[in-house]
């Protein structure tokens, strides 16, 4: 990357639903003396989007519109003209990878809203050591998926490691998510991720799909696997009784990474389950089949053809501001350490869920504009290393601007 780029920030994919809600929120809560740009295909869509945020703060500087496509050359030079890429342009294993490989060689940061886990898993291989080279930050999954886990995760392992000095060895999170409805793009997201790798990432998800060799041990991949069974519902004394989730899966994943790449903070053996709440047991039997029937179901075309014919196009998707009067996402968690010390904390968030999103993976961006500002005067600010990371790399810095967008994260030790 050049020593002084052009952009802070490169938005790509500005006009889409959730792009445009980062637009905003940069229009509403960045200094102003940000230098972005919004980028796409369309002139027209970008002018619009343009004299929209114009209107939201007439006193600050509009971003510099690029017009651009994803041709592998076009992308090397742009991302070379930024500190950090937003990248909104989905589905991921269709369109992003030339995006993704242009920031790792170039050694500009990279953030998205991806909840594609086949997909993430096959890129760590081919660009992971390549980022780790250049100096690029990678982090996919920067959104409510899995920001908000991830986070918490590593907010509990901090204090119990604060507290005894040792690692963590078990997570439990029970998430409660209130969703009024799913944008186009992300269901067309869903259901390309299950037609280019079938149902498997669902049906019988690896935790460890992320994590780097050598594999976690037999006796926490065996409790893992034993949460997917609708026998194995779990009851802890602080989250009750608790079952499947759908969500479960991309962010297990993410978090197991996350273990693999802080030893301090984790064990070897450590183990994340990610559960939703029951009222009592055979709701909770009812729970997990009916889940594993709705994977089903998404194997079959005429089903996925019929959901794409009732929902939202790519592109739209519902009111996020009507929705924010009913949406929520919460996330309770107990962690345990080594010496069976317990952390109990929570990940809120009253609003729409696509606004959350945006936020988070937009904070983090944020995040990293400063760790490239830090570089340019020659300091590393504790977070220079490059490579596949995930969220909770950002750390208390995260943590902190989460908390300021109206995120509530906190931990206790009990």
């Amino acid at each position: 990357m050049s020593a002084t780029p052009e952009f802070d920030i490169l938005l790509l994919g500005a006009t889409g639903y959730t792009g445009a809600i980062v637009a905003e929120h940069i229009t509403t809560h960045f200094l102003t003396d940000l230098k972005w740009a919004i980028a796409g295909r369309s002139s027209s869509s970008l002018d619009a989007l343009s004299a929209k945020l114009k209107l939201l703060d007439p006193n600050r500087s509009p971003p510099t519109i690029i017009i651009t496509g994803i041709e592998k050359q076009e992308l090397q030079s742009l991302v070379k003209r930024t500190r950090v890429v937003i990248n909104g342009i989905g589905p991921y294993q269709k369109y992003s990878e030339p995006v993704l490989a242009a920031c790792a060689t170039q050694g500009t940061h990279y953030v998205d809203f991806c909840t594609e886990t086949p997909w993430i898993a096959s890129l760590i291989p081919r660009y992971d050591a390549l980022a780790t080279q250049s100096g690029a930050i990678i982090i996919p999954s920067a959104s409510l998926s899995s920001s908000p886990p991830d986070l918490l995760s590593w907010l509990l392992a901090s204090k119990i490691h604060a507290k005894t000095g040792k690692p963590t060895k078990r997570i439990t999170l029970k998430e409660e998510i209130v969703m009024k409805g799913m944008s186009g793009g992300s269901l067309t997201t869903l259901l390309s991720t299950i037609e280019h790798y079938g149902i498997g990432f669902l049906w019988s998800p690896n935790p460890y799909c992320m994590v780097p060799s050598p594999s976690p041990s037999p006796h926490a991949q065996k409790r893992n696997t034993s949460a997917t069974r609708p026998w194995a519902s779990k009851e802890t004394p602080e989250l009750g009784l608790l079952t499947t989730s759908l969500l479960s899966p991309s962010n297990t994943a993410i978090i197991h990474r996350s273990a693999s790449l802080n030893p301090t903070l984790y064990s070897p053996s450590f183990i994340y389950q990610e559960l939703a709440p029951a009222p009592n047991k055979p709701i909770a039997i009812l729970t997990h089949i009916l889940l594993k029937f709705v994977v089903l179901l998404l194997a079959l075309p005429v089903f996925r053809n019929l959901i794409r014919r009732m929902c939202f196009e790519p592109g739209a998707g519902p009111d996020w501001r009507e929705n924010a009067k009913t949406e929520s996402a919460e996330f309770e968690g107990v962690g345990v350490g080594e010496g069976g010390e317990r952390v109990r904390g929570r990940f809120g968030w009253k609003g729409a869920l696509v606004h959350v999103s945006a936020v988070l993976a937009t904070e983090a961006a944020g995040c990293l504009v400063e760790v490239s500002k830090r570089r340019d005067g020659g300091g590393k600010g504790g977070k220079d290393e490059g490579g596949m990371r995930t969220p909770s790399f950002l750390g208390m810095e995260l943590v902190e601007r989460a908390r300021a967008v109206g995120c509530i994260v906190e931990a206790e030790v009990l």
